[in-house]
C-alpha cells in the first residue's frame, strides 16, 4: 500500500482544503492507499534561514521535513486565490530547502486547490519544480460538489497518479 502526506495549507481544521483533504483520505482507500494529513500544519512560521538552524528550527518544521522524507508521495491542498497562498508558500520554502537533509527532491507531488482558476496551483506547482520535486499532477483545481461523480473520479485519479509515480 502506498503511503501519501497530506499538507493542508489552508488554516483551520474546519477549512475547505482540510474538508477536501478528508475527502481524498476516502476516495484514497477505495484505490489501496492510505493518505494521512500532517497535524498543526497551521502553525508552521514563514520560512526564514535565520531560524532554519539546528537550535532554532520549530519542531513542526522538523516534522514537516521528517514526514515528507518518508511518504511515498505529497498532496498539496491549498484554497485558490489572487497569490499564493502564505502558509503554501511557507510550506514550500520548508521544504525546498535541502538542509539538513533532501526533502521534496524527486518527490511525486499533486497540487490541489479549492476554488477556480488554476493560476495560482500552476505557480505552486513550478516552485515546487524547482525544489526538485516531480509534480505529476498540477492544475487540479476542484470547483464542484464533493458528492459529485466527477469530482470524485477526478480526485481519485489525482491519488492514483501520485502514488503510482511513487
Amino acid at each position: 500500500m502506498s503511503y501519501l502526506l497530506a499538507l493542508v495549507a489552508e488554516p483551520g481544521d474546519n477549512s475547505t482544503s482540510a474538508q477536501l483533504a478528508t475527502e481524498a483520505q476516502r476516495v484514497a482507500i477505495r484505490n489501496n492507499v492510505d493518505v494521512v494529513t500532517l497535524a498543526e500544519l497551521d502553525t508552521l512560521p514563514t520560512y526564514s534561514a535565520a531560524i532554519d538552524t539546528e537550535d532554532g528550527r520549530p519542531l513542526i518544521a522538523n516534522q514537516l521535513r521528517r514526514s515528507t522524507i518518508e511518504a511515498d508521495g505529497v498532496l498539496l491542498f491549498a484554497a485558490e486565490g489572487d497569490s499564493v497562498p502564505p502558509l503554501a508558500a511557507s510550506v514550500i520554502a520548508w521544504l525546498a530547502n535541502p538542509e539538513p537533509a533532501p526533502t521534496i527532491g524527486g518527490k511525486p507531488v499533486a497540487v490541489i486547490t479549492v476554488g477556480p482558476g488554476e493560476v495560482i496551483n500552476q505557480d505552486m506547482a513550478d516552485r515546487l519544480r524547482k525544489a526538485g520535486a516531480d509534480v505529476v499532477a498540477d492544475g487540479v483545481s476542484i470547483t464542484g460538489s464533493w458528492s459529485d461523480p466527477d469530482t470524485l473520479n477526478r480526485l481519485g485519479d489525482t491519488v492514483v497518479a501520485v502514488a503510482s509515480a511513487g
